[in-house]
């Protein structure tokens, strides 16, 4: 081994050992920063030096992800990073005495938490306690000035009341409400302007776009409100699109000949086809009589129009169809038998003559009827045509508006 091989060696061994003995020291001293905290220190004791001064909680939610927006239950489904800030008065020190340590990592369950509630939470862990935090394990950065920040990471579910009037174009607003439980006991209220609602780390939903998030509220009351915008595309071409050419179907059936005998099978398999729809869009509809969609409307009017196009339908066979077989024979037959019955010795081609006749006549009454269905049938085309085009141009009018 060389001098400089040597010297290296002695060096690099001194610079370790000088570095585990700095960390060790750092660690004792921590140690002992910690002791030195929690020596007197007792987490049920409001964390001021003087009683009367007033406790301010910053709240800052970070909006992870949505998973669900359901509109059915008026649910938001969310993955929350709640942060909550507060001062400690009690846990204070020099950060040069204590060889420049800034903050100490703790478990939230050894320090005072304020009692701080969400009450649109549904999910089970609607406040912040003393138990919560110890069921949760939630941990505690302290910083040397006793700036306490407590972090929770949880699966939120928030009641909204959601507006489906202009479904699918719709945008919904939730609101977080945060109150401070023990506010007007302890002096405890929440910072509205230290308070955030942050979208920084939200990774994004594939059927809604975050709008915006906004703060505001009082010292009791903190509100804060996100704002969401459906992606429409999917719905449009799964739904929308779909009801509309069911509709235009639903007009050519006046269209089809009634020899055909296909009319009465189209307009039920279209009906039909209406109420499978109506039940699919019902179902993702919250039963609330006071907020209904104007789809919703629309799909059920289509309902409607397909049941009348049946009704109508069986008027207009009904009538091509009037007296066709029974009443032609017995019409003939009456006027054979009375002609035969009066003329006994007319020659048979008189008498077949007559009863020629009589079978003209109930042709003509048969063809009479027959005009009569078809002129329906185009006044009930055109009708039906006139309501299509009323009804979708008011609906997609104050849908899109």
């Amino acid at each position: 081994m060389n001098i400089s091989t040597f010297i290296f060696t002695a060096m690099f061994l001194w610079r370790y050992a000088t570095v585990l003995c700095h960390y060790n020291e750092t660690a004792d001293i921590e140690s002992i920063l910690q002791e030195k905290l929690f020596k007197n220190y007792n987490r049920y004791r409001k964390p001021v030096k003087v009683s009367s001064n007033r406790i301010f909680v910053n709240i800052t939610v970070y909006i992870l992800s949505l998973s669900k927006l359901d509109i059915k239950s008026q649910t938001l489904h969310a993955a929350n990073w709640l942060t909550y800030s507060w001062t400690d008065e009690y846990l204070t020190w020099n950060s040069t005495v204590f060889s420049n340590i800034d903050y100490v990592r703790l478990p939230a369950d050894k320090i005072w938490i304020p009692s701080v509630c969400n009450l649109q939470e549904i999910s089970g862990r609607r406040c912040l306690t003393y138990d919560s935090v110890k069921d949760s394990r939630s941990e505690a950065v302290i910083h040397s000035s006793g700036l306490v920040y407590l972090t929770e990471t949880m699966d939120s579910i928030v009641l909204c009341k959601f507006d489906v009037l202009h479904f699918p174009f719709d945008t919904q607003t939730c609101i977080f409400s945060f109150i401070s439980s023990t506010g007007r006991f302890q002096n405890t209220y929440l910072a509205v302007n230290e308070s955030n609602y942050e979208s920084l780390l939200y990774i994004g939903n594939e059927e809604w776009d975050l709008i915006s998030t906004n703060v505001q509220g009082t010292f009791d009351l903190l509100i804060m409100k996100i704002v969401l915008k459906r992606r429409p595309l999917f719905i449009v071409l799964t739904v929308v699109l779909p009801i509309v050419a069911l509709s235009i179907m639903n007009t050519f059936c006046f269209l089809l000949p009634i020899e055909t005998g296909e009319k009465m099978g189209t307009s039920v398999a279209l009906f039909l086809t209406f109420a499978v729809f109506g039940t699919i869009i019902s179902d993702t509809m919250p039963q609330n009589a006071a907020n209904i969609s104007w789809f919703m409307v629309y799909v059920t009017t289509q309902i409607l129009l397909s049941g009348l196009t049946v009704i109508m339908e069986t008027v207009v066979l009904h009538l091509y169809h009037k007296d066709i077989g029974r009443s032609e024979t017995i019409y003939i037959d009456k006027v054979c038998t009375l002609h035969n019955a009066n003329n006994k010795r007319k020659d048979k081609n008189e008498e077949k003559y007559e009863c020629v006749i009589a079978k003209t006549k109930a042709t003509d009454s048969e063809e009479m009827w027959k005009s009569r269905a078809k002129k329906l049938d185009r006044v009930m085309m055109i009708l039906n045509v006139c309501a299509n085009i009323i009804s979708i141009c008011i609906c997609m009018t104050i849908i899109t508006i």
